[in-house]
This record gives structure tokens, sequence and C-alpha cells, in this order.
């Protein structure tokens, strides 16, 4: 039996339709691959970088908060946010790295961070709660060294303000994660002397800034606004301290740091224009 092939320019009309469709496929492939990051100014670069220390304690924190049953679905919203911005963050840094050491920095923070993110799916209990503790130190640590290389590369009036926001943003995190962490018996050890030395960091980098030539009148009333959300947060840590697992309490504690972060976050992007 004989097939009546139609052809076109002498060649099966099929060869030239999958032709087509694979040029079709494979040019809306090429569209839909996303765009790498763009590289980030000198300054926005080092904000960034101080960010992350900051997120790894607020996911760890995020953690906690389920875990206890405090502040629970807006803690499940921040945790996810938290990961997504790290991610986010870890793309534009290593995109933005003035240094190949800078970028080594994190690329090793972004092996970390592939194990640490996925304690999202484990259960928000003590003993992964525990774990996500080890994890979390050795992460913000790293974090932490690529964000004082960044300020090192640009050395400045303004890259010391950012990096001094930037450790007020952590430390925001930090405090609440480590009241969390005191809660559930978690590095009880030493607990007591982290949550001094927290406390007593964030103190110096705030009283340094405060005195800051640089500061411009928004400046001012933003950290102004910032203090009176540390003496609500001191209140607050008074009444935990008397019952030291109280969820009112913690709760009281994790909003008034988030409180500060948000003013923080703001204070930061205002130092990025100040003049170097």
């Amino acid at each position: 039996m004989r097939l009546n092939i139609s052809t076109r320019n002498g060649r099966p009309w099929w060869l030239f339709t999958t032709v087509v469709c694979i040029f079709l496929a494979g040019n809306a492939s090429a569209q839909q691959k996303p765009k790498p990051p763009a590289k980030l100014e000198a300054a926005a670069a080092l904000n960034a970088a101080a960010r992350q220390p900051m997120l790894a304690e607020r996911i760890t924190k995020s953690f906690s908060l389920i875990g206890q049953k405090v502040l629970e679905s807006p803690a499940r919203r921040q945790l996810a946010e938290s990961i997504k911005e790290f991610e986010a963050g870890l793309k534009m840094l290593q995109v933005s790295a003035p240094t190949p050491e800078i970028r080594d920095n994190y690329q090793l923070l972004e092996q970390l961070f592939d194990e640490f993110k996925d304690i999202k799916a484990k259960p928000a209990n003590l003993e992964n709660a525990k774990i996500l503790a080890e994890q979390n130190e050795e992460l913000v640590w790293i974090a932490t060294k690529g964000a004082q290389l960044f300020q090192q590369n640009s050395k400045s009036v303004r890259s010391d303000l950012i990096s001094k926001a930037g450790e007020i943003r952590t430390l925001t995190q930090r405090i609440a994660k480590l009241y969390l962490f005191r809660s559930w018996g978690i590095r009880s050890e030493v607990i007591a002397n982290d949550l001094k030395k927290a406390e007593t960091d964030y103190r110096a980098d705030f009283d340094a800034l405060m005195k800051a030539p640089q500061n411009t009148d928004q400046i001012k009333s933003e950290l102004a606004l910032a203090e009176t959300q540390w003496i609500f947060l001191k209140q607050a840590i008074e009444r935990l301290n008397a019952n030291k697992t109280s969820v009112t309490e913690l709760e009281h504690v994790s909003k008034a740091c988030d409180n500060i972060l948000e003013v923080m976050e703001r204070v930061t992007k205002l130092y990025e224009v100040v003049k170097a």
C-alpha cells in the first residue's frame, strides 16, 4: 500500500511542523527563564548583606514561636517569608560580590542554608528546635562574616552606620529567639550570658547611632520611635522574668522586637543615602 505524504519544498509536512514546534518551545523556555538579579550598588549590597543574619535569626525565632504556640499564624507567614527573602538575598549578594573571597563566603552560606531551610517541613517541636539552634549559630556566623567583608571592602562612615543599624536588626530577632529558647529549656547552660551579651550589644550599637552627626531629622525621629519600643520591650522582659513560660509575655516580647525591627529597617535604608 502506498502512503500519500504531503510535502513542503520536498520535505514531509510533519517534519516542517516538528521543527517549528521545537523552535517555539525552545524560544518560550528561553523567555520563561528568570533573569539573574541586578548587581547592587555598594551601600545597598551592604544593607542586603546585613539583613542575612537577621533573617537567619528570624527563621529560628519563628519556628520557636510556632512550636510554643505563640503568635502561631503570623509566625508561619513570617517563617515562609524569611526563607524566601534569605534565598533572594543570597542570589543578589553572589552577583554583587566585589571579591572572590566574598563570593566564596556566600556560596558556602548557600550550601548551609540548603540544609537549614528544610526545617520548614519538619514538626515544630523541641527536638527539632534543638537541632535548628545549632545550625542557626553557624548560619548566623557565616552570614555575619559576609556582611563584615562587604563593610571592609567599602569602608566609610556610611558603611559603619549601615552595619551598626544592621546589627541592631539582627539583635532584635536574636533577643526574641533567646527568650523563646529559655522558655523551652534550649541552651540553658549559656542562655543567661547570651541574653546579657545581646542586650548589652544592642545598647552599645544604638547609643552609637544616636550620637552620629550624620543623622537627619527623619533618622532622629525614627531612632526616637525605636527607643520608645525598647522601653516597651524592657517592660515586657521584666514581666516575663517573673513567669518565664508566660505565653502572653513571650508574645509581648516578640511583638516589641518586631516593632523595633520594622523601625530599624527604615533607618538602615535611610543610612544608604547619607554622604559616604
